[in-house]
């Protein structure tokens, strides 16, 4: 049975996460495209064994600053310098041709491919710059996000808190607070209010515990619509 986490974010809570994790992992079983058809499932899956890389020092987290142009706020740089990424890459069944990454196909062609769970800053640029890219302009959920996360500097021609691929389409908001938000096209939602709530909403199906259930709290004010 998984035990408890630690209460706050820091080195201890993302030692319990690694760990819990990688056992977790370690029951995960592969599936063939068949097993995802057989199961109805549209989306991806961690794979058998899958485990943190490991940290990154900081003269590398430098480097990798100046090379993308951002500044890593504390929590998540703490992240990087214990866990930063995830390895091998998650196994995803879809209607899309792999080749050319969200292209749907017109036609019932079900594919098995590849893609980054947790960012590699050393080894996924063109998936951390094609996230980038996608929230470039934020004319188009900007509202959205000052109505939720309040402040003139989410509204256009504003300033805003850079936006930082974590996962997917998770992007850390680069200031004091560090929340997780969620942004597809013009959806936009919180998915943590910090850096843990967030780990634990995105990883509660292997860590046997959730930050979900229960009233709001400061470890539960999540918006969780799950967005594939």
């Amino acid at each position: 049975m998984a035990t408890s986490p630690p209460a706050t974010f820091g080195t201890e809570f993302l030692t319990w996460l690694r760990d819990t994790t990688e056992r977790a992992w370690d029951q995960v079983e592969d599936w063939a495209l068949e097993d995802y058809e057989r199961h109805g499932l549209i989306g991806a899956r961690w794979q058998h064994g899958t485990r943190w890389t490991g940290g990154l020092d900081d003269a590398t987290i430098e480097k990798v600053e100046h090379r993308y142009g951002v500044t890593f706020p504390p929590q998540y740089r703490l992240f990087l310098q214990t866990l930063h990424s995830t390895t091998p890459w998650q196994r995803c069944a879809c209607y899309a041709d792999p080749d050319n990454r969200g292209e749907a196909l017109g036609e019932d062609r079900f594919t098995l491919h590849e893609h980054p769970g947790f960012y590699d800053w050393l080894h996924d640029e063109t998936d951390i710059r094609e996230a980038m890219g996608r929230v470039e302009d934020r004319s188009a959920f900007a509202e959205e996000v000052a109505f939720h996360h309040g402040g003139s500097r989410w509204l256009p021609g504003g300033p805003s808190p850079a936006l930082i691929p974590i996962f997917g389409h998770r992007y850390v908001v680069a200031d004091d607070e560090e929340w997780v938000l969620s942004i597809v096209d013009e959806d936009a939602i919180v998915y943590g209010k910090d850096l843990r709530a967030y780990l634990l909403a995105e990883l509660d199906d292997l860590l046997g515990w959730s930050a979900r259930p229960g009233p709001p709290g400061p470890d539960n004010q999540l918006t969780h619509k799950r967005q594939v």
